[in-house]
């Protein structure tokens, strides 16, 4: 069995990083285990002509196109090519990062970005139930600055859970089993760098709770997604079938409800 684990952190002090270590010490007990640290290898996180030696059209840059056109070659840019290896062999897929502004720092979507290669890691015909991670499972150890109050589903900073959907759904198009994210929060916040409150002054109690979520990671609950067959020929969801998220439901949101004013 073999795992790979991706860290999105550009200092390798931070406990981004110690929770990934720990990642690496239980998990190579039972696995084979490969590492990309993407700060720390200096993954450059966006697609550009110079990457293609023989670009097809020298008038229009178009990603997908050069991607599956490389991909097929067997020509796609070595960098790219190991990453996509390193993923295409794992069981087990781990990545840790912190959530910035609500998302994922901008190397980790870089490395999607180019390491999804159109043509060999997915194509319009093996993706979602046809993925080539089909029963092959993936989880995200995210951290955040603000506190589990702020971040519940009535707190200022909004559901860390809502926000998690969409960046983890590209683990689903791709066929991955995604299991529920391990979320630790009040982790490195701005208030405390300011000084306004103390921040988080022990963190070994979290680094204990993900070192138990590995250990069961076997067990653990799987982000349920609608399948392949839970919609109609236009793409869309059937009627009867069940609803997951507000990202794919039956009820249309929006446009946004106006303020009341004073």
């Amino acid at each position: 069995m073999k795992a790979h684990i991706v860290l999105a952190h550009p200092e390798h002090k931070s406990f981004n990083s110690s929770l990934a270590r720990m990642t690496e010490q239980l998990l190579s007990e039972s696995y084979e285990v490969t590492f990309s640290d993407l700060y720390a290898m200096r993954f450059d996180p966006y697609d550009r002509p110079e990457h293609y030696d023989d670009q097809r059209d020298l008038a229009g840059f178009h990603v997908q196109s050069e991607q599956r056109r490389h991909a097929e070659a067997g020509t796609t840019p070595t960098d790219i090519a190991a990453e996509a290896d390193r993923l295409i062999n794992a069981d087990l897929l781990v990545v840790h990062f912190p959530l910035w502004w609500f998302g994922m720092p901008a190397i980790l979507k870089g490395w999607i970005d180019r390491v999804f290669v159109y043509g060999s890691v997915y194509k319009s015909t093996m993706r979602h139930d046809l993925g080539i991670w089909r029963g092959k499972k993936m989880i995200a150890c995210v951290t955040t600055g603000s506190s589990s109050d702020a971040c519940s589903h009535d707190g200022i900073e909004g559901d860390t859970y809502l926000h998690l959907w969409p960046l983890l759904y590209p683990f689903r198009y791709i066929g991955f089993d995604v299991l529920e994210p391990f979320v630790l929060h009040g982790v490195g916040s701005t208030s405390y760098l300011e000084g306004i409150d103390q921040g988080l002054g022990e963190l070994k109690p979290l680094l204990d709770q993900w070192g138990e979520a590995l250990e069961t990671i076997s067990y653990r609950r799987v982000t349920p997604y609608n399948r392949d067959d839970d919609f109609d020929g236009k793409k869309q969801l059937k009627t009867a079938a069940a609803i997951y998220s507000p990202f794919i439901s039956s009820t249309k949101h929006g446009p946004w409800p106006v303020a009341e004013s004073d």
